[in-house]
This record gives C-alpha cells, sequence and structure tokens, in this order.
C-alpha cells in the first residue's frame, strides 16, 4: 500500500508540471512525440521586480533572433503590474526547450514545474562567490544552465555539474548613442533599490554617506534621489527616512512605477551610484549606462563586465563575510564591502570633470551594443540552440 501512495504522489506532481503542453497527456514524455524547435521562457514575465523584467528581456532577445518562443508566466502574488507580455502569455504552442529565468534559491520550486519530454534550461541568477550546497539535486534536474554575467558563469561551474554557457543579460538600448550629457545646474545622482532585494545587499546607506562626503553640507551643486520600492519591515523605512532627512539635498521616493516613469528617473539624472555589496547583474547600472549616464558602482559581482575604468567608475572594495542571517543561502560566503572615501572622491571627479564622464558613459553605450544588445544576445541563444534542430 505504501508503494502505490508514492506512485499516486508521483502521479499528482506530473499532472501539475507547469511548463508541459497544456493539450498534452500525462505525463507528456511517456506517450513519445517531439515538440516543434524553439526556446519557450518560463519566468516571472508580469512581475515588477528585476527578475520579472530580466526574463521579459530576455524574451525580447528570443524574438530578435526569430526563434519561436512562447512566454511561460509564473504568478507572483502582489507583484504582477506589468503587463506588457499579456497578448502572448497562455499561447497554447509549446516547443522543445524551455529557459526558466529565476534567483538560485527559487531551482526546487522550477525544477517541480519542468516537463521532461523538454530541454530544460535554468537562466540563473546569484549575488554570492558560491551557491548553497543543497541546490545540487535541483540543479541536476536540469540540463544546463545560461549564466548571465562572467560572475554567475564562474559560482557555477564551480557549484555544480551541469554545461555552463555565458549568455549575456540583454539591455534595452535606444538606436543611438545617447547625446552627452548636461551637467548645467546641480549634479543630480540617482541610487535604486527593491526592499525584495534585500536592504543589506544593496546598501543605500553607503550611498548616501558617500553622498555626503563629496558634498558636505552647505555645499548645493548635488542632490541626491533615494528610490525604493517593495515591502519591508517597517523599522528599515524608518532608519532609511531618518538618514535621509539628516539632509535637505536628499529625497526618498518610496513606490512602484511604471517602466517608462522609471525611465524617466533615470534620464533626470546626470549619475546612478550603487555601492552595492554584491550584485548577479546590475540591471539599474547597465539601463543607466544604456542612457548615457555616469555609473558609479561596487567593483564586484555581475556590473564588472560591463563597469570597467573606461566605461564608468568602479569603486574599490574590501572582502568580508556577509554576517549570519544576513542573506539567505549566504552561510559561509563572502561579498564587499565598497570603499566609501573612494566613491566620494569619484563622485567629485564626475562634478569637476564632466568630459570625461561623458566619454566613459559613451564608451559603456558601445560595449552594451556589442554585447548586450537584443541582437547580440539573440545570436548567442540562436548559436547555443542549434544543436536542438
Amino acid at each position: 500500500m505504501a508503494k502505490l501512495g508514492l506512485i499516486g504522489r508521483m502521479r499528482r506532481v506530473l499532472r501539475v508540471r507547469a511548463n508541459c503542453p497544456p493539450d498534452a497527456v500525462t505525463p507528456c514524455w511517456l506517450h513519445g512525440g517531439r515538440l516543434p524547435f524553439g526556446l519557450d521562457v518560463v519566468g516571472y514575465l508580469r512581475a515588477e521586480i528585476g527578475l520579472g523584467e530580466a526574463a521579459r528581456l530576455i524574451v525580447r532577445a528570443v524574438d530578435a533572433a526569430g526563434l519561436p518562443t512562447s512566454p511561460i508566466d509564473i504568478w507572483l502574488p502582489g507583484r504582477d503590474a506589468d503587463r506588457s507580455l499579456d497578448a502572448r502569455i497562455g499561447q497554447p504552442a509549446r516547443h522543445a526547450a524551455t529557459l526558466t529565468v529565476s534567483g538560485a534559491l527559487d531551482l526546487p520550486e522550477m525544477a517541480e514545474r519542468l516537463c521532461r519530454g523538454r530541454t530544460n534550461i535554468h537562466y540563473t541568477f546569484w549575488e554570492l562567490p558560491k551557491t548553497p550546497e543543497e541546490l545540487g539535486p535541483a540543479f541536476d534536474r536540469f540540463d544546463a544552465c545560461w549564466a548571465p554575467t562572467t560572475f554567475v558563469r564562474d559560482v557555477l561551474v564551480a557549484s555544480q555539474t551541469r554545461p555552463v554557457h555565458l549568455v549575456p543579460q540583454p539591455v534595452a538600448l535606444p538606436e543611438e548613442a545617447p547625446a552627452p550629457p548636461d551637467f548645467r545646474g546641480p549634479l543630480r545622482i540617482l541610487t535604486f533599490f527593491d526592499y525584495e532585494s534585500a536592504m543589506v545587499r544593496k546598501n543605500p546607506q553607503a550611498a548616501i554617506a558617500a553622498f555626503r562626503l563629496a558634498f558636505p553640507t552647505g555645499r548645493e551643486e548635488a542632490r541626491l534621489l533615494v528610490k525604493t520600492r517593495g515591502r519591508s519591515g517597517p523599522q528599515a523605512r524608518a532608519d532609511l527616512a531618518r538618514l535621509a532627512a539628516q539632509d535637505p539635498r536628499i529625497t526618498v521616493v518610496d513606490d512602484t512605477v511604471s517602466r517608462d516613469e522609471m525611465a524617466a528617473l533615470t534620464q533626470a539624472c546626470d549619475v546612478f551610484l550603487s555601492l552595492h555589496r554584491s550584485e548577479g547583474f546590475g540591471l539599474g547600472n547597465a539601463e543607466a549606462l544604456a542612457r548615457g549616464k555616469a555609473v558609479v558602482t561596487t567593483d564586484f559581482g555581475g556590473t564588472r563586465d560591463f563597469i570597467t575604468p573606461e566605461t564608468g567608475y568602479p569603486v574599490e572594495y574590501r572582502t568580508v563575510p556577509v554576517p549570519p542571517g544576513a542573506y539567505p543561502g549566504a552561510d559561509g560566503s563572502h561579498w564587499a564591502e565598497p570603499n566609501i572615501a573612494h566613491a566620494a572622491q569619484m563622485l567629485r571627479d564626475i562634478h569637476d570633470d564632466p568630459a570625461a564622464a561623458a566619454r566613459r558613459a559613451q564608451a559603456g553605450y558601445r560595449l552594451l551594443r556589442r554585447n548586450h544588445s537584443f541582437a547580440a544576445v539573440g545570436a548567442r541563444i540562436a548559436e547555443l540552440m542549434e544543436p536542438l534542430r
């Protein structure tokens, strides 16, 4: 009887494999048949979070390559405000391969969705130099991993046994290089974080400290906008508000806005400042660079692929252990503690030499177009998909 119960439980799991073709006899991998060539993208496609935008951008890169695809949404309660792919989500067509876009800690849940009748690939985001050992069985459920940055690629090669390929995170780029920034008036600096991505990792307190060190109180040549969103305990918000209130030149905008509104905030700034302790990719940094902004960011994690001394202002750091309980899955790992004095000096350099900042930003746009445009990433995806034909 115990054996029959186990089989019954297995059947119930197989029936809810959300990535299977909707009209397939379950379990679909038992009745044979061959799905048509193509790559479906699974992710938080309606969620207004970084992982959601990353998945939507992957869809656009797959489209740019001319590959057949069907977007498959994973509902994230309370975070489903982006409806740009609604007309395509829920299409009945399914294809021979599936790319699941998520953070590493979501792997066990994502593995339960898999259809065994397909080639299953995971596009992995992770912020630390190693992944938790307990994720090994979930990684093994996938056929391969794609990594958005060299940082994540190296982590995956060291952490699990599946094949790993670098597929740069695509970024939406204007067709023409942005005009050089106009630094008339106060230098406008933007920093951004989502409470859902962990305030301790995003480290907005360091951005505020670097701003105040670069431009002491009483000097009016700079402004700092702290843009945030997401859910958190009231204490974290109160602490941030109290810190910002010490300087009238600092404004906090705490709200979820549309992609167009966020793009307008980025467009209105001169400098994007991110003193993170680590990033898997750093989409905010890349989007600011795409708009011709000077980017000052910790020289650790995924941002190293596109923020260099030629394209931006990488900030020195020292390696420190992640404090116990500070970040999920971080036991025994480390990250960066940015040098606030170095970041402050870079902010002053930008203020004093805007022409040099403009040259770096324009070089950054060219690097993004070469490596992170929809066409470039789409070509890389098509190359990796070719054996499946």
